[in-house]
């Protein structure tokens, strides 16, 4: 008997006429044209993973009827028209859940997910306004909510094993909420509406951190993000590089500080670069005045013996 039923691109308004056998334990319904979920699959005890991803539905609250509660781990809803996430109290085994590019307003519905094996939550591309109910959810690594409305990063204190935070395109005025975090890896703050990088110290495990398209007007808080790998800050408004700023990121191996005011390629800059001379391979200053330098290239190569990617060339 069959357990995958992939049904990806075939454009159907509805599963009449398709067979959904009861051994089933995943089905890719990508690129359909469903409004509602048929019955059929809601009966399935074993289905471990199911995917509806661009297609028409916008309820699915029957979804908290459904038999798999014990099994299911992977649950997409990516790319429909929800204006709600459905109650998914007594789902014990999900690992995934996303439902990203819909009109959710709020995440109050996950208050119902009492389980502690949720590992990646996907609710990106929405209208939610705050993060909230997501308290008990502290098996999360990867939290996904950029391009929604959120102003402030509250309510993941407990959420201590997030090692991915993606808040990028919101309306984040400042940093906060982070100080338990320390096992992310990768945060995004990108298109905000920050001033100031303070609030990340205490995310010593950090690598990658996106702080591009802001308001942020000097390099600061770094000292004790001692393992960062990836640092971009293009797109603020930076008219130096403090020489102090990058002293403890000797691990650091790109630098993006494109469309800033950095005035010249100077013995300032030299300064600056010089803690992350022997690791940076990867330096973006296209934008800035500094880049109109006629020996541009000439004096970073100097500056930067282990670079071998200046902006989008490639050395």
């Amino acid at each position: 008997m069959p357990t995958e039923l992939d049904l990806t691109n075939f454009h159907l308004p509805d599963l009449t006429g398709v067979e959904i056998e009861p051994t089933l334990t995943a089905i890719d319904l990508t690129a359909n044209r469903l409004r509602t979920i048929d019955p059929r699959i809601l009966q399935l005890e074993g289905l471990r993973c199911i995917n509806f991803r661009q297609n028409l539905l916008a309820n699915v609250s029957a979804w908290s009827t459904c038999a798999c509660k014990s099994a299911l781990e992977d649950l997409e809803f990516r790319d429909n028209h929800l204006s709600t996430i459905p109650s998914l109290q007594g789902f014990t085994q999900l690992r995934r859940l996303d439902c990203s590019y819909n009109q959710i307003r709020n995440l109050l519905p996950l208050a119902d997910l009492d389980s502690g094996s949720l590992e990646e939550l996907y609710v990106a591309s929405n209208k939610v306004t705050a993060i909230a109910a997501l308290s008990q959810l502290t098996g999360l690594t990867l939290l996904e909510l950029g391009s929604n409305r959120i102003r402030t990063v509250e309510g993941i204190d407990s959420l201590t094993g997030l090692r991915e935070l993606w808040l990028g395109r919101n309306r984040i005025t400042s940093i906060g909420g982070l100080a338990t975090l320390t096992n992310l890896r990768r945060i995004s703050l990108q298109s905000n509406r920050l001033t100031s990088m303070l609030g990340l110290e205490a995310c010593t495990a950090l690598e990658e951190l996106y702080l591009s398209h802001n308001g942020i007007s000097q390099l600061e808080g770094l000292a004790p993000l001692v393992r960062l790998k990836m640092l971009d800050v293009s797109s603020n408004r930076l008219t130096a590089v403090d020489p102090a700023a990058l002293a403890s990121l000797t691990q650091l191996e790109d630098l993006w500080l494109n469309d800033n005011r950095i005035p010249a390629i100077d013995a300032a800059l030299d300064r600056a670069l010089d803690p992350v001379r022997q690791s940076l391979t990867c330096i973006y200053l296209e934008g800035n005045p500094a880049a109109g330098d006629p020996q541009y290239k000439r004096k970073l190569l100097n500056m930067l013996p282990k670079l071998k990617q200046l902006d989008a060339n490639f050395l």
